[in-house]
């Protein structure tokens, strides 16, 4: 049996590679060691960068059983220096930033600032209920599922605000929609250029907005690959079928 993580559209790739390829597989989106009725043979994290802590205490079952944990990390974005670039190592520290880049546009402007949000919806909670957001408007890119857009409907989000789209997306694509809400800062995480960061910084610089972007977490997350089919030739070499 595998345990396979995350909720990404590389995640729903390798679960079907997998399962045409005749192995057993288990869906998880949270861990606790009593989930695991029986010890797989191999643990896939195919979860997003932010969801690195949440899966900590799992790497470290597998590591204490010898049960390989295999992470998917896309490469990172190479970033091209620019003073409209706020690159973060936390969320914490977005939040931070954030604050002040809305504090000083909305002093300069005097009107609310609009803020492009692609992290998802996983933490976006602390961004809008946040004692800085009474001087923002947040629009947010999430999935196209009904939970996610729900999700952030219950928190406050107008549906107008709400671009529920399944990525990458192109240079053109991101630029027409950054230009059409109005942002003023783009708040995003480096999900490498398989997840369109690239796209989204040259969009962003093009019009001469302001990003934050958060970069990727160091910290030991047991074996790398950096694309589904680097991962599927290691299970092929490592795993047998049907166990």
């Amino acid at each position: 049996m595998i345990i396979l993580l995350g909720e990404t559209a590389a995640a729903r790739e390798i679960c079907e590679c997998l399962n045409n390829r005749g192995y057993k597989l288990l869906r998880m989106q949270t861990w606790t060691e009593k989930t695991c009725l029986h010890t797989p043979s191999l643990t896939i994290d195919a979860s997003p960068p932010s969801s690195s802590g949440k899966f900590a205490s799992l790497r470290r079952w597998c590591e204490q059983r010898g049960i390989p944990y295999l992470r998917l990390e896309r490469p990172e974005t190479i970033i091209p220096k620019s003073s409209l670039i706020y690159s973060v190592i936390n969320w914490d520290e977005a939040l931070l930033r954030l604050e002040q880049r809305i504090d000083l546009l909305y002093k300069k402007r005097g009107q609310p600032v609009t803020v492009f949000v692609t992290t998802g919806s996983h933490q976006l909670e602390t961004v809008v209920r946040s004692s800085f957001a009474r001087f923002a408007r947040f629009v947010v890119r999430v999935l196209p599922e009904g939970r996610l857009v729900q999700k952030c409907q219950d928190m406050g989000i107008p549906p107008r605000n709400i671009i529920a789209l399944q990525g990458p997306f192109s240079k053109e694509v991101n630029r027409v929609l950054f230009k059409f809400y109005g942002a003023d800062i783009i708040l995003t995480r480096d999900s490498g250029p398989a997840g369109g960061t690239d796209t989204k910084i040259s969009a962003a610089l093009d019009l001469g907005l302001e990003i934050i972007l958060i970069k990727r977490n160091k910290a030991n997350t047991g074996l790398i690959v950096n694309s589904v089919h680097e991962l599927l030739d290691w299970v092929d070499l490592n795993i047998e079928r049907n166990t």
